[in-house]
């Protein structure tokens, strides 16, 4: 393994910029793409709800089990497990 030498030259930090780029030096088509950019929710000819994100495609669905609690019993627990969190 080599040691660290004084003379030794980082050269990533030649690269680093010292002072932020001017505005006027930057194309706005010249940036990295957002999750909001990126993502979409597309409804096909039968009403099937997907999300896309680049080459992914999620169906998406909601499970509730057949003889589970209902939606108000799920949100009221919700509502209670939160307010017991408050200080």
């Amino acid at each position: 393994m080599k040691r660290k030498d004084e003379n030794d030259i980082d050269l990533c930090a030649c690269y680093e910029p010292t002072e932020p780029v001017p505005e006027e030096f930057i194309d706005p088509d010249d940036r990295e793409p957002t999750l909001a950019d990126t993502a979409i929710y597309i409804t096909d000819e039968n009403g099937v709800e997907y999300y896309c994100c680049g080459n992914t495609k999620i169906k998406i669905t909601e499970h509730f089990a057949e003889e589970g609690k209902t939606m108000g019993e799920l949100l009221e627990e919700m509502i209670i497990r939160e307010a017991k969190k408050q200080p």
